[in-house]
């Protein structure tokens, strides 16, 4: 049995979502949800108790007598952290008793999480958190960065070590982890994924720079009180070649990851991700169509605002949609490259140059035309597709701006296209390039293949940029380079 504990104070506005997304769970055993009132003067308590779920009042205020309270009132024998303002897919309770039943040394499981709304530095985050938690379960077997909102434990072994400790840094999250990794493995799943609120990020720069400030300074001091213990049984001779070893790896993989998840990062080669001209002039790109009815649409659309937009396409979808790749032509769009079958890890073998190569001649086979530039799928690169792309006269385009719609579906079942708008307006700036999807790689009846939000989402984005005095062009204008190889 699991049981989800969630901590609430004033939490009307988010609840029911959260509670929603536990109450639709596909896991057939047994579990309870667990809300914590943490003294709250609004709906919450009302709202926690029309979804049926068990109510605690805790009047003693604060997370850690919350989560403390939620712990010892718990029926299960894996207890589950989560958010009052985080939502969870449908698999989360499934895939929690999948890691503990079938792995008994595992005593924690922590998971990942993603912004609902993203902010348009959101990456710079998501990089350092998968990075670390990388480098750490390399060298050390357990993830450093741990969500609150998204982990798990074993009860017995949460008793054990004495529950949740109100002194220590980040009490139920790397505090508790650290610990409890004493008793058995704490496990780091990317498949256990949430969807969090950016309230608590949704600040000014200024803010957040403060808030970036304090945090680091506590860091720091713990870190730094945990060090001076630690050298006082630090011997010198402990250092080797082995520690210089483990330096340059780090280097290594740090330089690495960077040039290979980061879309704007240069460290393997030239790439396109945003220009600096004169005017105010911006590129719409559309990613892993065509995809009918949706292209079509956004064609006859650009067509009524009289614009021009940058299709990368999947060849495997322009084999299906000939017809529409010949009217993105006909509209003077520029129709470029996604590779032929949109694999995530594309970048990774040569399989990946051979692929764009098929790609490319399915293009031109529908058109007469060979495509100079390319997009990787996900944006990932490697230096060696760097390389192919020399060999075959093309170059590498990334983009500057995101609509960030996946992530929004998740939390509002259908997102808005007021939504989608905003964040594209936000990041907006001359010389961008904004992405979008007409597509969802190569799928065709999958619900993420809808894109009639986008669609809807359209207009409105041209008029608002327009508003403010942009113009909109295709990546080669922009860039003023060839949109075709002779």
């Amino acid at each position: 049995m699991i049981s989800v504990i969630i901590p609430a104070l004033n939490e009307e506005e988010l609840l029911s979502k959260c509670l929603k997304s536990l109450k639709d769970q596909d896991y057939k055993g047994k579990y309870e949800v667990i809300v914590v009132d943490n003294n709250s003067r609004d709906r919450t308590k009302e709202i926690a108790e029309s979804f049926k779920v068990k109510v605690l009042s805790c009047p003693e205020k604060g997370i850690y007598y919350a989560r403390q309270a939620g712990a010892a009132a718990a029926s299960g024998q894996i207890i589950a952290q989560a958010d009052a303002d985080t939502v969870y897919p449908e698999n989360w309770l499934s895939e929690i008793s999948e890691q503990f039943s079938s792995h008994p040394e595992t005593i924690a499981l922590s998971g990942k999480f993603s912004y609902i709304n993203p902010p348009y530095w959101a990456w710079v985050e998501y990089f350092i958190r998968s990075f670390s938690n990388g480098f750490t379960l390399f060298f050390f077997k357990k993830p450093l960065l741990i969500s609150g909102a998204n982990f798990a434990f074993r009860k017995e072994a949460f008793f054990k070590i004495g529950g949740y400790n109100r002194e220590a840094l980040s009490f139920d999250q790397y505090d508790i982890a650290n610990r409890l990794s004493g008793l058995g493995k704490v496990v780091y799943d990317k498949n256990l994924l949430s969807y969090t609120s950016s309230r608590r990020v949704d600040k000014g720069a200024g803010i957040i720079l403060l808030d970036f400030a304090s945090n680091l300074s506590r860091v720091c001091s713990y870190f730094f009180r945990s060090l001076l213990n630690n050298l006082k049984q630090f011997k010198l001779s402990q250092l080797s070649l082995k520690t210089d070893a483990k330096i340059v790896l780090v280097v290594l993989v740090v330089f690495i990851s960077y040039g290979y998840f980061v879309p704007s990062s240069l460290v393997f080669g030239k790439v396109y991700y945003k220009a600096s001209p004169s005017d105010k002039l911006i590129a719409l790109t559309f990613d892993d169509g065509p995809n009918d009815p949706y292209t079509s649409q956004i064609i006859d659309i650009l067509e009524k605002y009289n614009i021009n937009a940058t299709f990368f396409v999947i060849g495997k979808n322009a084999e299906k949609y000939p017809e529409t790749i010949k009217r993105m032509i006909a509209d003077g769009n520029a129709v470029e490259n996604h590779s032929y079958s949109h694999y995530a890890n594309h970048a990774l073998t040569n399989k990946g140059c051979e692929d764009l190569k098929v790609g490319e001649e399915a293009i031109f086979k529908i058109t007469g035309l060979k495509p100079h530039l390319y997009r990787p799928p996900f944006g990932k690169k490697s230096p060696w597709e760097l390389e192919c792309l020399e060999k075959e006269n093309m170059a590498e385009v990334e983009w500057s701006a995101s609509t960030n719609e996946l992530h929004s579906k998740i939390f509002f079942g259908k997102v808005s296209p007021n939504l989608i708008e905003k964040n594209i307006v936000r990041e907006a700036g001359s010389g961008k390039i904004i992405l979008m999807h007409d597509g969802y790689g190569t799928c065709y009846s999958c619900k993420e293949s809808d894109k009639s939000v986008t669609v809807e989402a359209l207009p409105s984005i041209i008029e608002s940029l327009q508003s403010q005095g942009y113009r909109f062009v295709t990546v080669p204008d922009l860039f003023d380079i060839p949109a075709y190889n002779l």
